[in-house]
């Protein structure tokens, strides 16, 4: 166990080409999970392996990642409802210090095969892609999910004391994000021309922009004004990046700190490097932004970018979202 970090640690047998887990498992789900320590944390990355369940009921499953070795860590995993249930569904989650909190799961559920199925999780920003691979069927799973914006281990999960067999895992940091498909609006349509993705620490400055673009008629979309007390926030932040044909990530000093921000314009570069969206990512720079390049985050330096505090420019950028 000297390249593996698990909990509980008698739940699995680490070996040089298998792992195994086998029973146990703690709280509700009885769940138990094993990180690689041989890699370095990662921010942004992908691991895969085979995966053969070997319990004949209760079987649930899958790959954990931005991991650390307290009970913290993104999960994609097959899992049924308990641990009696025969159907599993395909699910992404967060623990955060033992605690479960679901992120998305898959309509349809999941028939595994008998034999080795293959797992694959990549995470980028905040979006995350899960797939599971077995026989002649792959599922697939995304989500948008910003809830742990830092470094972490990659690793193996389990549930309901599942017997386990694992081996051919893989694992590599990226530095590109992968593609994500994202569903444009029906008949070409947009509800919102753009998505005002900034810091909290922003805020006044950002709704005194979205009061100038509400004065031109354009429409947008900004957290205080779109989510009320009680709704969901993750899927109203998705559902708002679905339905603007810009986002415009307000980019200052504090945005470079905000694991959120980041995961809103994040999951949209995807698809534009990819090719697969007509949305587009525009940098807006705050009045307190610095020339410094170091205020601006990698992935939006090469992009052309508006200033929003110099008049000629954001009057000229105005007429661009009033004219499309």
């Amino acid at each position: 166990m000297n390249t593996w970090h698990a909990s509980p640690s008698s739940d699995w047998t680490t070996g040089d080409s298998l792992i195994a887990g086998h029973g146990g498992g703690i709280g509700e789900f009885g769940a138990s999970y094993a990180v690689d320590l041989r890699t370095d944390p990662m921010l942004n990355g992908r691991i895969a392996a085979d995966v053969r369940l070997t319990s004949p009921h209760g079987t649930g499953a899958g790959l954990v990642c931005r991991a650390d070795t307290d009970w913290t860590f993104l999960t994609f995993h097959t899992a049924p409802e308990g641990p009696d249930d025969a159907a599993t569904v395909a699910r992404i989650g967060i623990f955060r210090e033992g605690a479960l909190t679901p992120v998305a799961a898959l309509a349809e559920p999941v028939e595994l095969s008998r034999g080795y199925n293959r797992f694959s999780l990549e995470f980028f920003s905040g979006q995350v892609r899960g797939e599971i691979r077995a026989g002649d069927r792959t599922y697939e799973l995304h989500a948008n999910c910003p809830h742990l914006p830092f470094p972490g281990r990659v690793g193996v999960v389990k549930f309901y004391g599942t017997g386990v067999l694992i081996k051919s895992v893989t694992a590599e940091r990226t530095e590109m994000p992968f593609a994500v498909p994202q569903q444009e609006r029906a008949g070409g349509e947009f509800e919102y021309d753009v998505f005002l993705c900034h810091s909290h620490d922003d805020a006044e400055e950002v709704h005194r922009i979205a009061e100038r673009l509400a004065d031109n008629k354009i429409r947008y979309w900004l957290d205080r004004d779109r989510i009320d007390y009680g709704d969901a926030v993750t899927k109203k932040i998705e559902d708002g990046l679905q339905a603007s044909r810009y986002v415009l990530p307000c980019v200052s000093g504090n945005l470079i700190r905000s694991g959120w921000a980041r995961a809103e314009y994040g999951g949209i570069l995807n698809t534009v490097f990819s090719g697969a969206s007509r949305r587009k990512v525009i940098p807006l720079m705050l009045e307190q932004v610095a020339a410094d390049q170091e205020n601006i985050p990698i992935l939006l330096r090469d992009l052309r970018r508006v200033s929003s505090f110099n008049k000629v420019e954001f009057a000229a950028f105005i007429d661009f979202l009033v004219s499309r």
